[in-house]
């Protein structure tokens, strides 16, 4: 027999399942559907219906082209739709004031979804927290920018997937407390672009006051290529619009699946050297970019996986089947102009590492160039940015607390991709899609608990229960097969290599 819950938010009411002690409302619509005189504009309210509405079922996800690597974390979308913007709800009771976890999933704002596995919050809500987790637009849908295309109401030309977020936090202000959900104590979270795109509301205090700390996992933190000035996301709007035969303004006619297929083939094309769909310095919403942007004005917890570029060299379907889109230098050779062209791209200070220091330093400890490179890769794309955001949010007087991730998944010893953390935070180490990738079964779900419990205790209490970030003595908390511990910081990101994050002209 099948047990029901009821929900009643303002657009009217809603029907989900209780099963295990925890009510799960799945499907829920947080705005207009994005579509048709609505496409490439700002979110609108979700419009009422009559009676109740089942939330039995995730809703589609955006429209998107799922990539090998990313399908380690995430199933295939069992549905998508240009129609996406739903969120789902999981509750320890829909009665009472419990603090609430809004979740952006990752995917480099081309991939993913609200309803993936890997972040099923069911085992999270049994430990009295709400956890939302939304869809928003990806892709062409979520990032073409345009003067063109300014909403008529909201004077907005970009950054739709953002806007999406957005109008999820307003919806949570307006309806959790139906779920038993406190709106005066959400954490907003997300992993990858989704951390970014946290990082990037809260730097710029967009919709300030509808969360009270933030949560960032692997956040890619460098301004382009990995984001787009708005000249350029103009430039490549114009160019896929071309390539279509439309106008800019034509690109609101275009049948949906054909605008988000000819951008995906656009976006590897050799005209641009990744897509300009990512989030937009509009000088609008966006004026800076997270590394040089003001610290957010609330508690921050912050951390990375040990061996991030994993998941984009040397990743595996934990049976031996490779995944990952790219390949390592093999030689040295190979390595010292690859890494040369990585610092030029990623580094984004003037007083650049000469680049044959830089690979003596991380030769040190690693004997083989694809190793080298992944260390050097993991520090410069991910851990140095963001050790220097903990060290700017902590010397503006604000709360900071840094991770590690180092469980190592199936068929290695010690590599713990990119992604990698993102289900052991949900308590879905043993989730059909992931377990056979993360092994150890008994060893995940204890470090699974003790993760939980950390960041159950950051979003309850605004503090995860260790020592601060001091920019001084950069540490960590460790999660590792030797369960939790805290750890000094790798020795290359903290020996100030990278001068432009570390400077105190910087901090």
């Amino acid at each position: 027999m099948t047990d029901y819950d009821i929900a009643t938010v303002p657009q009217g009411r809603l029907r989900g399942q209780r099963k295990g002690g925890v009510s799960a409302f799945l499907g829920v619509p947080y705005a207009e559907p994005p579509v048709g005189a609505l496409r490439l504009r700002s979110p609108r309210p979700c419009q009422s219906w009559s009676g109740a509405r089942d939330a039995l079922r995730p809703g589609p996800a955006s429209l998107q082209t799922p990539l090998g690597n990313q399908s380690w974390l995430n199933e295939p979308p069992a549905a998508q739709s240009e129609d996406c913007l739903f969120l789902n709800v999981w509750t320890p009771s829909t009665s009472g004031r419990q603090p609430v976890l809004l979740w952006v999933h990752g995917g480099a704002t081309r991939n993913g979804s609200g309803a993936a596995g890997a972040i099923d919050g069911a085992a999270l809500a049994a430990h009295g927290v709400v956890v939302v987790t939304i869809n928003y637009r990806l892709g062409a849908l979520g990032g073409l920018a345009h003067p063109l295309l300014a909403d008529p109401d909201t004077g907005l030309c970009a950054n739709w997937g953002l806007q999406d977020k957005l109008a999820a936090l307003r919806w949570v202000r307006d309806s959790i407390a139906a779920f038993g959900g406190d709106p005066a104590r959400v954490t907003l979270a997300g992993q990858s672009s989704g951390a970014a795109n946290v990082a990037l509301i809260a730097q710029h205090g967009l919709e300030a006051g509808l969360y009270r700390g933030i949560i960032t996992q692997s956040p890619p933190l460098f301004r382009p290529p990995m984001f787009a000035e708005m000249e350029a996301a103009s430039a490549y709007t114009e160019a896929l619009s071309a390539s279509l035969g439309v106008d800019v303004a034509g690109l609101r006619q275009i049948d949906g699946a054909v605008l988000q297929q000819q951008e995906q083939a656009f976006a590897v094309s050799a005209a641009f050297k990744r897509p300009a769909t990512a989030p937009v310095r509009d000088g609008q919403l966006i004026r800076q970019w997270p590394y040089d942007a003001p610290a957010a004005r609330v508690p921050l917890l912050a951390g990375w996986t040990a061996t991030e570029a994993d998941f984009w060299f040397d990743l595996t379907d934990g049976q031996g089947q490779r995944l990952s889109p790219m390949q390592a230098p093999a030689t040295l050779a190979e390595l010292q102009p690859r890494a040369a062209a990585l610092v030029a791209a990623h580094y984004a200070f003037a007083q650049a590492p000469d680049v044959r220091e830089v690979i003596d330093l991380y030769a040190q400890g690693h004997d083989t160039a694809p190793a080298i490179w992944r260390a050097l890769y993991t520090d410069l794309v991910f851990r140095a940015p963001m050790l220097h955001m903990l060290a700017r949010h902590a010397r503006a007087g604000m709360p900071a607390w840094a991770y590690e991730f180092g469980f190592p998944v199936a068929g290695s010893a010690d590599s713990s991709p990119h992604a990698a953390d993102v289900p052991f935070v949900f308590g879905n180490t043993g989730q059909a899609h992931v377990s056979q990738k993360i092994g150890r079964p008994a060893e995940a779900l204890a470090v699974s608990q003790a993760m939980m419990g950390r960041w159950r205790d950051f979003i309850v209490d605004q503090s995860p229960g260790w020592s601060g970030f001091d920019p001084a003595r950069p540490a960590v908390m460790r999660f590792g097969l030797d369960g939790e511990h805290a750890a000094p910081v790798h020795a290359a990101s903290a020996a100030g290599l990278w001068p432009g994050y570390f400077s105190a002209t910087q901090a």
